[in-house]
């Protein structure tokens, strides 16, 4: 229906047909004043003084209003009063821009069809904050470009040119391969004493407990100071986090090169490195998820998984050849800590701060009523390399860049993510398979650094070859199945990999520990049926009967049922918050609270078993009894989880909900598109 048929119906309303913006009382050529309206019947009640709309005159555009005046309303007059229009005032309507593509490719939502007759006016130059339904009703639709020219972009950028969204490619890429470099250095040093911890009891004179703790103190460490670090985002910002997380590993790892025989000093150095671990395990998804768009993130996100696995398993292979010169373990961190000459320059100058609040910079935007700009938003032109432009990208570099509100709810939201259903499922059931990995792998010097294996620190490295290979390989094929998406990934798919994942873990841990105390167990005399007891000088023969290849191949079979069931966590969380999040801008801040909350569960429990694994198998009837106890454990709790997910999923998701306090938020209760702001 046409606009003007509409006004028509409006009682007290006139429309101009001559189309002109100067002579708001001219009707059709003639003066009113000169035939007044017939005087009512009875007073009428006092109504507000005409208004001038000053609209643009672009006459057939879709994208403006008509070119047709509104003419003043009829208001009350006394006998005293003459006839005489007051004075009227000018508004400026918030002008439509164009959309980014034309014609659009998607159906109107109740967010962008919304009547312009009845969106709130708002005065130029007012510093009230916009309501949620007058930014919604007002944003244009955004397109990506090239290939992605047909795509809606998700989250829908503010047309601020700082915001992350909007980085050119180049920063975001140089933002993401920097924080990569961060995530491979944390792997690095994660891992750098499973091959060497025989050594570390010999030389700094403790026991073998002690020495594993140099790892396991520093895990769980790092769990603590990543739920920190996740809750302080939100108040300072990402980058703040990552500069002190830098300096407290380069304190570390320097120290770490020349600490002697003092085991104090070198666990000082272990714990200052996992105070900087935390940043870069709970931060790093979710400045991707600030810079990159939905179809952009897939990637991204698997390379970040990749390079995670890789560089904690993978180092064993080459640091346990370096430990065995005449300089040690600290050979490894000496080569570690030249990465800094490249490390400090790209987190100073090449990962700038990403979190950006997009809800007040949209109603600031041309597109809105505060502004006094009249033509629609055209984005900057392509600047390339030159001196201006890195000296205007160095001037943006501050250390502090982001300030939130630190109110009570904010800062509960990551306590409230670490104790969500969905979370505490996710941690459960893949407790056991990483935490004993890990306690395992730290392990490997106590069974075959002594009598009667004595290898050296290169060849228990070499043990790590089937962990590397297959833990990637897990990690790399869920990351591009298109199955593996939350939005395909089915109770039938997720039961199908619990069932996958909890069968390589039983095969792996069972077959480690049955072989190897098979292998070391004497057998019994053909004329008694007791084992003969025997030196350990005699176990020679014994220790030949143990197959190295095949412990490196169940113990990868360990690690890639541990990360076949890490990896049913990202499609789950993303349904879970995708169900309870009122708007995306809720859905992705939830996701990688909840992630990181996972994360966290799994490094503290893996600090805890890399610290008593050792005592329970220091003899091989230990080793048989954990490994059995682990494997039937596994699949039991594996049983009782997937039991409840298939039956209770729904339900799960809710009460993700309520402990997270969406349920009775006011976001809850707005009405307008899941894509719009939070």
């Amino acid at each position: 229906m046409r606009p003007d048929r509409d006004l028509e119906k409006e009682p007290g309303l006139e429309i101009s047909r001559t189309g002109g913006y100067g002579d708001m009382g001219r009707q059709g050529g003639k003066d009113p004043s000169a035939s007044p309206p017939e005087t009512p019947a009875k007073e009428l009640p006092q109504r507000p003084a005409p208004l001038k709309l000053d609209i643009p005159s672009r006459v057939g555009s879709p994208a403006q209003p008509p070119n047709r005046p509104l003419p003043p309303r009829p208001v009350a007059k006394s006998a005293a009063t003459p006839n005489i229009s007051p004075p009227s005032r000018t508004l400026l309507l918030w002008p439509q821009a164009p959309l980014a593509m034309n014609p659009p490719t998607r159906p109107g939502t109740a967010a962008t069809q919304m009547s312009r007759t009845t969106a709130p006016l708002r005065f130029p130059g007012s510093t009230t904050r916009p309501t949620w339904t007058s930014i919604a009703s007002r944003r244009p639709i955004k397109y990506g470009q090239g290939k992605y020219g047909r795509v809606e972009l998700v989250p829908q950028p503010s047309d601020d040119p700082d915001d992350p969204l909007n980085w050119p490619a180049w920063r975001k890429e140089l933002n993401f391969w920097c924080l990569l470099l961060m995530v491979a250095m944390t792997g690095v040093t994660k891992t750098i004493f499973m091959t060497v911890n025989g050594q570390l009891a010999e030389s700094f004179k403790v026991s073998y407990t002690a020495a594993v703790a140099l790892t396991g103190v520093p895990l769980i460490v790092s769990a603590l100071t990543g739920c920190l670090c996740l809750a302080s985002s939100r108040i300072c910002g990402k980058r703040p986090l990552y500069l002190a997380s830098l300096l407290l590993m380069f304190i570390g790892i320097v120290w770490n090169t020349n600490v002697g025989s003092s085991y104090g000093q070198c666990m000082a150095a272990r714990i200052f490195q996992g105070l900087g671990w935390g940043a870069f395990d709970t931060l790093v998804l979710g400045s991707i998820q600030d810079t990159y768009f939905e179809h952009e993130r897939g990637l991204r996100v698997a390379i970040h998984s990749i390079v995670a696995v890789t560089t904690t398993w993978g180092p064993p292979l080459l640091g346990g050849v370096t430990s065995q010169g005449p300089a040690g373990v600290s050979l490894q961190f000496m080569i570690l800590s030249t990465f800094f000459v490249a490390a400090v320059p790209a987190i100073a100058l090449g990962a700038p701060e990403t979190a950006f609040d997009r809800t007040f910079v949209v109603a600031q935007t041309p597109v809105t009523a505060a502004s006094q700009l009249k033509t629609s938003f055209l984005p900057a032109p392509r600047r390339f390399l030159s001196i201006e432009t890195f000296t205007d990208y160095i001037v943006k570099l501050k250390p502090y860049a982001f300030r939130g509100p630190a109110d009570r709810t904010i800062l509960l939201q990551v306590p409230r993510a670490f104790i969500t259903p969905t979370t505490a499922l996710l941690a459960i059931v893949s407790l056991l398979p990483c935490s004993s990995l890990w306690g395992l792998a730290a392990s490997l010097s106590l069974f075959f650094q002594p009598l009667p294996f004595i290898l050296s620190p290169g060849t228990i490295g070499a043990l790590f070859t089937a962990p590397f290979l297959l833990a990637t390989a897990a990690v790399a094929a869920p990351a591009f199945l298109p199955r593996w998406q939350h939005t395909k990934f089915t109770p039938k798919a997720h039961m199908l990999a619990l069932t996958c994942g909890s069968g390589l873990v039983f095969i792996g841990v069972l077959t480690f520990g049955l072989h190897l105390d098979n292998a070391m167990t004497p057998p019994p005399r053909p004329d008694d049926a007791t084992t003969t007891t025997i030196s350990i000088f005699a176990l020679d023969y014994l220790a030949s009967r143990v197959n190295l290849p095949a412990v490196s191949f169940v113990l990868g079979l360990l690690a890639a049922g541990a990360h076949v069931l890490a990896a049913t966590a990202a499609p789950l969380i993303a349904k879970s918050t995708g169900f309870t999040g009122s708007n995306l801008a809720v859905s992705t801040r939830n996701t990688a609270d909840m992630t990181a909350a996972v994360s966290c569960w799994r490094a503290l429990m893996a600090g805890v078993f890399v610290m008593g694994v050792p005592n329970a198998v220091w003899w091989w009837d230990g080793l048989r009894a954990f490994c059995i106890g682990i494997g039937v454990a596994q699949v039991v709790v594996a049983a009782i989880v997937g039991t409840v997910w298939w039956f209770w999923g729904e339900r799960i998701r809710r009460w993700d909900g309520r402990v997270m306090g969406l349920v009775d938020l006011e976001g809850l209760k707005r009405t307008g598109s899941f894509f719009d702001l939070d």
